[in-house]
């Protein structure tokens, strides 16, 4: 028997464990769509078809859904012009350490044959690029290739799962020329499955070096940043804290919720006094700790950094040293760690008296922090525009437990982190450019059809994504999303730039600033309402509870639903946590 070469890329992804292909379809894929509709009609609907509209939301939708099943999707792309498109939310997934496999088609015939046939002038004149597809957006992928047989895309698309899924993991690409999708061969077998990526163990001298660090501390403090994206890394976490009654602070631009923030070691985001005042610095999962890297510990201060990719080599620059090195999975190390630590039962009992006077000094500290952050969204109980503070603090008491928070702002993300983040409910999305948010939630909640999925994002930051393709694939596919746009009426983030930079200037007496502001404001109740979302405009403070009811109620009876905070303009923070 004869198979296409799209028929065998289809066997080759069900093979590698691939459930869903995610597209912003070229006519290069006409060979696997014929090979997906053979499928069904076969009964096999186990890899599944998700048409995206978009490449921007087929990539960012493919993200989504890896980031809370750890399962690698596959995105098809248009050759040249969709993978350019694509760009943006491909970078995402490389900063963010998100494991896709990126297909993006091209031809090297124009002649062809009575099989494969000239694909078109477009394809001559339009579509192809100097050094091929992969040279467009080489910096952020871990690894790229161009297929140019059959065999090798066999050996590509298994090597390239395998990458992809291997820490630190990250998007992968592939150049699949058109003529090898199309022709046909004998059939033949692909291979076994592709085996399970094994977890990078830590060294064990690291582990026993570490604790007898962390034993012997003073002042020892934690910082996290993208620990918590790994499920149990939380718990482990907690674990390690509460042995040395050691405080832990997100970093400046947390990724995931790293711990829990009732408990009494959660210390927020201003590390600036308690970092100059450690004698030992663990950071777990870290990009930036802290910021500049010249702000850090004194310098006879021990650094710890616990990460699977602790040298960052995709970065031209970076700047923080470390005594020790943890590099392994995350939650590996930090469960060994707390094994380790637990087990030196003579050292401890030693530093008893010092645990437990460490805990009731970061107590008091924490409630302080808490009373403190409910005095401040209270203050703003009554403002008219509503104070995004206030309102985030309500819709802390509204929002299910068991929702699934992704947040797209730039101003307010310290406040959203605060009051709506939990552990394993909460995604930052957006962590290499702005446009990605309506995409990465479809994804959660394509893998998540029974918990609450929110999308927080900015009025600037909605007016990146693609918005009337993520709401008709919401429409399509049945997504019921929640967006919640926390509207300010512009960029406050380049408005703060401004003012901070040149506050004697013109524009900040006048307060007129160029490139701002979102004007006219934009009816964004009626672009829900053309997808059959449910719209609301939200202005009164005293609406909000009501207002938020509205919105879940919709979203539970299986409706996207939008709705349009207009809120008072606040400057972002500053570093560790310092108003402008």
């Amino acid at each position: 028997m004869t198979a296409s070469g799209g028929e065998l890329l289809v066997e080759l992804l069900k093979n590698c464990g691939v459930e869903y292909i995610f597209c912003s379809p070229g006519t290069e894929w006409t060979p696997v769509w014929e090979a997906l509709v053979k499928r069904r009609e076969q009964g096999d609907n186990s890899l599944k078809y998700i048409n995206c509209r978009d490449e921007t939301l087929a990539v960012s939708m493919a993200m989504g859904y890896s980031e809370t099943t750890g399962k690698l999707p596959v995105v098809l792309l248009h050759a040249s012009v969709g993978a350019l498109h694509g760009a943006l939310a491909i970078r995402n997934a490389f900063v963010a350490r998100v494991p896709v496999l990126i297909i993006s088609g091209e031809t090297y015939e124009h002649r062809g044959d009575e099989e494969t046939r000239a694909q078109g002038w477009h394809w001559l004149g339009l579509l192809s690029d100097i050094g091929g597809p992969t040279a467009l957006f080489g910096n952020y992928i871990k690894w790229g290739n161009a297929v140019k047989s059959r065999d090798s895309l066999v050996d590509s698309v298994r090597r390239g799962c395998q990458i992809a899924l291997t820490a630190p993991k990250g998007p992968v690409y592939l150049s699949v020329p058109a003529e090898i999708l199309l022709k046909l061969q004998r059939e033949e077998p692909v291979g076994r499955p592709i085996r399970s990526v094994t977890e990078t163990e830590p060294a064990v001298d690291d582990i026993k070096e570490a604790a007898r660090i962390l034993i012997q501390s003073k002042r020892p403090v934690i910082i996290a940043e993208h620990a918590g994206k790994q499920t149990g890394v939380v718990g482990k976490l907690t674990e390690l804290a509460e042995l040395l009654s050691i405080p832990v602070f997100e970093a400046s631009l947390p990724y995931a919720a790293n711990f829990p923030k009732k408990h009494p070691l959660y210390m927020g985001y201003d590390i600036g006094e308690a970092l100059k005042q450690a004698d030992t610095v663990v950071v777990v999962g870290g990009l930036t700790p802290w910021y500049p890297p010249s702000a850090g510990p004194r310098d006879d201060a021990m650094i710890i950094m616990i990460d699977e990719d602790n040298s960052h080599e995709r970065l031209p620059y970076w700047g923080y040293a470390a005594d020790l090195t943890i590099s392994a999975n995350i939650g590996k190390a930090v469960a060994s760690l707390v094994s380790v630590t637990s087990s030196n039962t003579s050292e401890l009992k030693s530093t008893t008296s010092v645990i437990r006077n460490r805990l009731k000094s970061w107590r008091s500290k924490h409630d302080a922090m808490v009373d403190d952050w409910e005095k401040e969204a209270r203050s703003g109980k009554e403002h008219r525009p509503i104070n995004p503070g206030w309102f985030l603090y309500t819709a802390r008491k509204m929002i299910p437990d068991d929702a699934i928070i992704l947040d797209e702002t730039l101003t307010h993300t310290r406040t959203v982190h605060q009051y709506l983040a939990s552990p394993e409910c909460y995604i930052k999305s957006a962590y290499g450019g702005l446009g990605v948010g309506m995409g990465e939630a479809a994804g959660v909640k394509l893998a998540n059809p029974d918990r609450p999925v929110i999308l927080v994002v900015g009025d600037g930051s909605f007016n990146y994504n693609p918005v009337l393709a993520a709401f008709g694939v919401y429409q399509e596919y049945s997504l019921p999303i929640f967006v919640i746009i926390m509207n300010n009426g512009g960029y406050q983030a380049m408005k703060w730039a401004h003012r901070m930079r040149h506050p004697q200037s013109p524009a900040v007496s006048r307060n007129r600033f160029l490139g701002t502001d979102i004007s006219p404001a934009p009816n964004y109740v009626k672009i829900a309402g053309a997808f059959d979302a449910y719209g609301e405009k939200l202005e009164a403070p005293g609406d909000i509870e009501a207002a938020l009811k509205r919105g879940l109620e919709q979203i539970s009876k299986g409706k996207a639903a939008l709705l349009d905070v207009i809120l008072e303009e606040t400057l972002p923070f500053r570093r560790d946590g310092e108003r402008s």
